[in-house]
């Protein structure tokens, strides 16, 4: 992202002038009459945000200050009081907004974060419809697959034709587009262009929208290899939202992706603690798992995975993946070929065959396979690195390596697991290849690649 792209990122601006009496108005509203802990904690959050003194607005603090739990007693992980309060005082600010009346000004308290915000909204009901939408977006987005990230996307659009004025549809419209592209579904370009000039909006009316923040971390980080940026744009997100799950996620896999693998577990243990059941997330902890070459630990957490979701594509196809780099290439054959049939408009079941017919020691089949898919693809964006995963493992290092530069050049969202990915173990150590992964991780990046698998 170009300074002209960061210029957008701008600091957020000072609550506005009527601010004190939009908090008096809903503190005195019926919706809050006798809700003497949801008043106390509102009010808390609001004069220590107007005061800057946001190191207070952490749920240890709150704990302490507004609930009245012991200093150094006080432990997050046993006790949820705030995480719980947090969550029905938003809920009671919507119903409040709802049924007391609109406002010219009203108070947010985004999920995942105790920095509550002063919005600007011209009318409630195209509000409450377009957030209803941004909220239908999220589900289907959560799906993994190609049917719900674009039905995800038509929702967000939406959500933004109704209200133009609301952060999250902009943003949802970014999460979208980035799923489409990083799942291989839509080609780099222009699906980043989208998400880039839907992220920029989003962060124009809402400068410290933590889901937006992280939005453009990713694609500073993916697609533009700017690490650095990327980073500072995450310490943004995390202090406006340090309890999201979805932005420690992100941080997470971002952190892994580079090779930093305790920071990456540390971050997803604290997303774990706020969405236990996300499929996603359980899926990164066995990529994680994979990374570190710790093969059974991670067919063990996609075995849970898919008891919770049997068809679930990304778990399938690590399992099968685990399987391949642990020498068990039947039995990751034979899931590569139950995500191809279950899965057919994604090319890495496909590519994962072509892997594990060469390793089984039948290449003929395994190139045939490859001609199919490329036949196949044609007119589809069929990516360059998993191309290159298919080559090596046929014995075409130079032909591979070729294919992982055209990776890196167009921005294959692939591209950036070069690093850390076992499929790429036998060219560490090339000058090709390492020039590569430094060129992913950013310049000056000296950080020691993991050792080949024994």
């Amino acid at each position: 992202m170009s300074s002209q792209h960061q210029s957008a990122l701008a600091a957020p601006a000072p609550p506005p002038p009527d601010a004190e009496q939009e908090l008096a108005r809903v503190l005195a509203s019926p919706t809050f009459a006798g809700a003497t802990a949801h008043q106390r904690l509102l009010r808390y959050l609001v004069e220590h945000q107007w005061a800057g003194r946001v190191e207070m607005l952490k749920e240890t603090m709150l704990a302490i200050e507004v609930f009245q739990r012991p200093a150094g007693r006080f432990d997050p992980r046993k006790d949820s009081i705030v995480r719980v309060e947090a969550r029905r005082l938003r809920e009671r600010l919507h119903r409040h907004y709802m049924q007391d009346g609109s406002s010219a000004l009203q108070i947010d308290l985004p999920k995942g974060s105790y920095r509550p915000q002063f919005l600007a909204v011209t009318s409630n009901a195209p509000r409450s419809t377009a957030q209803e939408l941004v909220e239908r977006g999220l589900y289907f987005v959560r799906q993994g697959h190609e049917d719900g990230h674009r039905k995800a996307l038509e929702r967000f659009q939406t959500a933004a034709q109704v209200d133009p004025d609301l952060a999250a549809a902009h943003s949802g419209v970014a999460r979208a587009w980035l799923q489409l592209v990083a799942t291989n579904i839509e080609p780099p370009r222009p699906g980043v262009d989208h998400a880039l000039a839907a992220v920029k909006r989003a962060l124009a009316l809402q400068p410290a929208h933590a889901d937006s923040l992280v939005l453009a971390a990713q694609l500073l980080h993916r697609f533009e290899y700017d690490w650095l940026a990327a980073q500072g744009l995450f310490t943004r997100a995390l202090r406006a939202a340090p309890a999201s799950a979805y932005v420690r996620h992100a941080h997470a896999l971002a952190l892994m992706l580079r090779g930093e693998f305790d920071l990456a577990e540390s971050e997803l243990a604290v997303a774990r603690q706020h969405d236990a059941l996300h499929l996603g997330l359980r899926a990164h902890q066995a990529l994680l798992l994979l990374y570190q070459r710790r093969w059974h630990d991670a067919e063990d957490t996609l075995q849970a995975l898919l008891d919770l979701s049997p068809d679930n594509v990304l778990g399938l196809s690590l399992l099968a993946y685990t399987h391949l780099c642990r020498g068990e290439a039947a039995a990751a054959l034979a899931l590569y070929r139950q995500v191809s049939t279950r899965h057919a408009g994604l090319s890495i079941g496909p590519v994962g065959e072509v892997q594990a017919l060469a390793a089984l020691g039948r290449p003929v089949e395994a190139r045939c396979a490859l001609s199919a898919l490329q036949t196949a693809w044609v007119g589809r964006y069929l990516p360059p690195y998993q191309l290159a995963m298919a080559e090596l493992s046929l014995g075409n290092a130079d032909e591979a390596l070729a294919l992982l530069e055209r990776a890196v050049r167009e921005c294959d969202p692939n591209a950036l697991c070069l690093p850390v990915d076992p499929a790429f173990d036998g060219l560490r150590g090339q000058p090709r290849f390492d020039a590569l992964v430094q060129r992913v991780r950013g310049a000056g990046d000296k950080r020691v690649v993991p050792e080949p698998a024994g």
